[in-house]
């Protein structure tokens, strides 16, 4: 009975450690999206992967511990948000814009070797279909690999002769919604998170997720394990003519809703945040404070589900759509790098602009002083031309023209363009 005993307790403490342990890993997360808008490894389609594979062991070192990657699946589109054959990653005679199956195994390999969690782009709102029903429309998934063989039943209702059940969010015009609610759906979905959890995905990016109900994401990541999940949940912020307002909790709320949504550990990206920073640097630092006192963004309200970035594929890039002033992206990068929330940096800002230094610099001192997604925060000033800011009373820094330090118990650890940070002798 007493080794019972002990043995239990033993167990128990192990369970806990682990937990704890699971739970600080979650909390010190830095992510990199390892693809932009049509990219190419030296100006070729089909040879990406190869590219993220010989850039796996750096980062790895750098300190990345996520790698969001583009949708693996063939698509009508070359970047890959129009899937057709889920199960068609593409082949050495016939590669996809990204590259083949075997690519794809051999550099999530590598990612997962240097400690690096990867993460599928998966794009679950709509689908491309096959071929066209007797009436003319696009509405039979009908593919080679044979699965996932879906008819109009699994579309929403009114879209391209669907006939499954009203869509649960926004309309994504371009190609067929798919009716979530059906259960043979969900397994089909599922099904197919898995197989490429088999090829080395640990979790998922759900794209265009307001299109569909929350509590679909909770079945997904339930039904797959998933170890990190994060969704794009992009909503127009309010405006004064051409300049955000300055309060944005109806923008944040939007986010905060999902999530309570969307229950267990799924994140959201922190659109708020990203809109509101960017206008801050341009000297208007008043904005990264909110009435409360606390960080404007979702990180102010719910840090730990909180994904904070300066520019995606969308947003920058190519696409260029809603970009972070050019010159200011290293402040972008101080801050949130020493801010709450989990950062994510974007592929090209280390590669084609040449940041990796600067970069490399902020995520060693987020590292070094253990700040995490959920660290406290106390504002000391957001004012025109200066915001200033301690994280954990560890990190200070300054954005900003304005003159400002913190006393002499901090030292200076590094300092660019507007801004400089401070660390806790």
């Amino acid at each position: 009975m007493k080794k019972i005993f002990v043995s239990f307790f033993v167990l128990f403490f192990l369970t806990l450690s682990l937990a704890i342990s699971a739970r600080t890993r979650s909390n010190t997360e830095i992510m990199i999206q390892v693809f932009g808008w049509k990219l190419k490894n030296a100006g070729s389609p089909g040879n990406w992967y190869n590219l993220i594979a010989e850039h796996a062991e750096e980062l790895g070192k750098m300190g990345f511990t996520l790698a969001w990657f583009p949708p693996p699946s063939r698509s009508v589109d070359d970047p890959g948000y129009l899937p057709g054959d889920y199960y068609d990653l593409g082949t050495q005679q016939n590669p996809t814009f990204y590259g083949t199956a075997d690519q794809l195994k051999a550099t999530l390999d590598k990612m997962n070797k240097a400690g690096i969690k990867p993460l599928a782009d998966a794009v679950l709102n709509h689908r491309c279909a096959g071929k066209q029903d007797c009436s003319g429309l696009w509405n039979q998934f009908i593919f080679p690999s044979g699965k996932a063989a879906w008819n109009q039943s699994a579309i929403v209702k009114g879209e391209f002769g669907g006939t499954g059940n009203p869509d649960t969010g926004d309309n994504f015009e371009a190609a067929p919604d798919i009716d979530h609610t059906n259960p043979n759906i969900q397994q089909d979905i599922i099904a197919y998170l898995n197989w490429l959890k088999t090829l080395g995905f640990v979790g998922w990016r759900y794209d265009f997720a307001k299109g569909y109900a929350p509590k679909f994401v909770t079945i997904f990541d339930k039904g797959t394990d998933s170890q990190f999940s994060v969704a794009e949940v992009f909503t127009n912020m309010a405006y004064d003519q051409s300049k955000p307002q300055y309060n944005q909790d109806a923008h944040r709320q939007v986010l905060c809703d999902y999530l309570n949504g969307a229950a267990g550990n799924v994140t959201v990206f922190d659109v708020t945040t990203k809109g509101i920073l960017q206008e801050a640097v341009k000297g208007e630092y008043w904005r990264l404070r909110d009435q409360q006192g606390k960080a404007p963004g979702l990180i102010g309200w719910n840090p730990q589900r909180a994904v904070t970035f300066i520019d995606n594929h969308d947003t920058g890039s190519q696409q260029n759509l809603w970009p972070f002033p050019a010159d200011k992206v290293c402040q972008g990068y101080a801050y949130i790098m020493t801010h709450p929330g989990i950062p994510c940096v974007l592929w090209e800002h280390i590669y084609d602009w040449k940041l990796m230094e600067t970069i490399k610099t902020l995520m060693a001192i987020r590292q070094n002083y253990g700040i995490k997604a959920d660290s406290s925060l106390r504002i000391e000033k957001a004012d025109q031309g200066l915001y200033a800011a301690f994280i954990d009373e560890k990190i200070a820094i300054k954005l900003g023209s304005a003159d400002w330090c913190p006393d002499s118990s901090f030292k200076l650890l590094t300092s660019g363009d507007q801004y400089a940070i401070w660390g806790k002798k």
